[in-house]
C-alpha cells in the first residue's frame, strides 16, 4: 500500500513537471532527464560536420537537442545555519544541492534587436526541501525572470525554473555569469551568446590508405568557408602527418588548398588528429590514416672485400642499388646504423656547444666590466652558438672518411631502375680495414647495411 502511494506521489510529481512545463512559454521544453557527464565530456572535440550541425541549429534546437550536463562549479560555501535548521544533507560538499540545466546557457544564430528566451531549470537533488534564487549582475542584454514561487523552498528532485531572456544589439559574441544561491553554497551557471562564425568544411577523415615508408606521400584539400564570418585559424597536427599552410585566413563563400603531408619513419599503421583552431574558440579534429609498407628495393651485395691494395695507391669497388617499385627512391649513405643515434650524437655535439658558449659568454662578460660598451657585443656571441646548433640539427651525417670514400653520397634511384654506387679505398698503413656503411633509402624500413672488408699487404 505504501509503495503504491509512492508511486502515485511521484506520478503525480512527474505529471505536475509536464504541466509545469507546458505552461511555460518558451518555444522549446528541456529534457526531463539528461545525463550527468564530466566537464570533458560535454566540451569534448566535435568534428568538422559535428560542428557545421550544431552551428547551423537555433537556439531552441541547440537545447531540445542537448543530452548532457556536467555539476556546476562552486565558488562559495555558505553557512547553512543563517538560513535553515536543516543543516546536514545526504549531497557531498563537492556537488550543488541543486543540479542546473543546462550546464551552460547558449544562444546562437540569433537576430538583433529581436527577443530569445531559455529556460534555466535547477532541480533539487536533495532528501529534503531547499530553497535557491538567481543573482545575477546588471545587463543591458540578459535579463533573470524568476519563478512565481520564488522564496518558497523546492521540494526533492521537483525543479525550480527560471527563464533567461537575451536581446542583442548586434551578431556579435556575448557572454554574462548567473550566480546561483542554495542555503549550502553559491555555484556559477555561464551565459555564452554565438554570434556569426566562420565554418571551414573539412573532411571528419583523411585515409592516406597505403604508403611507402620514409616517403612523403601527399593529399591536397580544398577548404571552404560556409560561415558568415571571415575565418582566422591555425591547424596542428603530429607526425608522421603535417599541413601547409598551418595558418591562414580565408573569407567568408572563398577557398583555399592545404597540403597534407603523411611521411612515415616505420612500417605499419599510423593514425593522429588534425586539429583546427579558430580564433573565435573553437576547435574540431580531423582523423587522419596511413599504413606504411616497405618497397621492392635493395643493394645487389651486403659485403664488398678489396684485396692487395698497396699504400699509396687506390682501389675501388661497386654496388648497385635496385628500384623495383614505382617511386623515386632517394637514398643517402650514413655514418650511424638509427635515428636514435643520430640524434643522440646531435645532442652530445649542441650540449658541448652550450658549455663552450657559457665559457665564452663568462670571459666576454669579465671583460665588459674593464669596457662597458663591449656589452654590446653580447649578442653576437648568442647568435653565432645559436646558428651553430641550427646546422648541427640540421645535417644529414652523411658518411665521410679519409680512408674510404663513397660516390655518390646521396641521390635519386628512379622507379624500376637501379643507380651504381663507387666505393674507393685510399690506405694509410699496412692492415687490414673494416668498415660499415649505411644506405638510407626511401621505402625501406630499415637501413640497407654495406660491410667492407680492406686487406693492405706489408712492404
Amino acid at each position: 500500500m505504501t509503495s503504491r502511494r509512492l508511486e502515485e506521489s511521484m506520478g503525480a510529481v512527474q505529471m505536475g513537471l509536464v504541466r509545469m512545463l507546458k505552461g511555460f512559454q518558451s518555444k522549446v521544453l528541456p529534457p526531463l532527464s539528461p545525463k550527468v557527464v564530466t566537464e570533458e565530456e560535454v566540451n569534448r572535440m566535435l568534428t568538422p560536420s559535428e560542428f557545421l550541425k550544431e552551428m547551423s541549429l537555433t537556439t531552441e534546437q541547440r537545447l531540445a537537442n542537448t543530452r548532457l550536463m556536467c555539476r556546476p562549479q562552486i565558488i562559495e560555501l555558505l553557512d547553512m545555519g543563517e538560513t535553515t535548521h536543516q543543516k546536514f544533507s545526504g549531497i557531498d560538499l563537492d556537488q550543488a544541492l541543486f543540479q542546473p540545466f543546462p550546464s551552460e546557457i547558449v544562444f546562437q544564430n540569433y537576430t538583433p534587436c529581436e527577443v530569445y528566451e531559455v529556460p534555466l531549470v535547477l532541480r533539487n537533488n536533495d532528501k529534503i526541501p531547499r530553497m535557491v534564487k538567481v543573482v545575477e549582475e546588471s545587463s543591458p542584454y540578459f535579463k533573470v525572470i524568476s519563478p512565481k514561487d520564488i522564496g518558497h523552498k523546492v521540494a526533492p528532485g521537483v525543479p525550480s525554473i527560471f527563464r533567461v531572456v537575451f536581446t542583442p544589439e548586434e551578431n556579435k559574441d556575448y557572454a554574462h555569469m548567473l550566480t546561483c544561491v542554495t542555503e549550502r553554497e553559491k555555484f556559477i551557471v555561464p551565459i555564452k551568446a554565438r554570434g556569426a562564425r566562420a565554418i571551414l568544411d573539412f573532411p571528419d577523415k583523411l585515409n592516406f590508405s597505403t604508403c611507402p615508408v620514409k616517403y612523403t606521400t601527399q593529399k591536397i584539400l580544398l577548404v571552404r568557408n560556409i560561415g558568415n564570418k571571415d575565418a582566422v585559424f591555425h591547424i596542428k597536427t603530429y607526425r608522421p602527418f603535417s599541413v601547409e599552410p598551418s595558418f591562414g585566413t580565408l573569407n567568408v563563400g572563398e577557398s583555399m588548398q592545404l597540403e597534407v603531408d603523411f611521411e612515415p619513419q616505420t612500417v605499419g599503421n599510423h593514425s593522429k588528429r588534425l586539429i583546427v583552431y579558430y580564433d573565435t574558440g573553437e576547435k574540431v579534429f580531423v582523423s587522419l590514416y596511413g599504413a606504411a609498407i616497405d618497397m621492392n628495393i635493395r643493394l645487389d651485395k651486403n659485403s664488398l672485400i678489396i684485396e692487395k691494395t698497396y699504400i699509396s695507391l687506390a682501389n675501388h669497388r661497386t654496388v648497385t642499388i635496385y628500384n623495383r617499385s614505382n617511386i623515386i627512391a632517394h637514398f643517402q649513405w650514413k655514418i650511424f646504423a638509427a635515428q636514435e643515434e643520430e640524434d643522440r650524437e646531435k645532442h652530445r655535439v649542441c650540449e658541448d656547444l652550450m658549455k663552450e658558449e657559457k665559457n665564452e659568454t663568462d670571459e666576454f662578460l669579465e671583460e665588459c666590466v674593464i669596457d662597458p660598451s663591449l656589452r654590446e657585443r653580447l649578442s653576437i656571441i648568442s647568435r653565432t652558438f645559436e646558428n651553430q646548433r641550427k646546422l648541427i640539427q640540421a645535417d644529414s651525417v652523411l658518411f665521410l672518411n679519409n680512408i674510404f670514400t663513397v660516390e655518390p653520397l646521396e641521390g635519386d634511384v628512379w622507379p624500376n631502375s637501379s643507380a651504381e654506387i663507387t666505393v674507393y679505398f685510399n690506405p694509410l698503413e699496412a692492415r687490414l680495414y673494416q668498415q660499415t656503411v649505411y644506405c638510407d633509402i626511401s621505402g625501406k624500413d630499415s637501413l640497407c647495411v654495406l660491410n667492407s672488408g680492406y686487406h693492405v699487404p706489408g712492404e
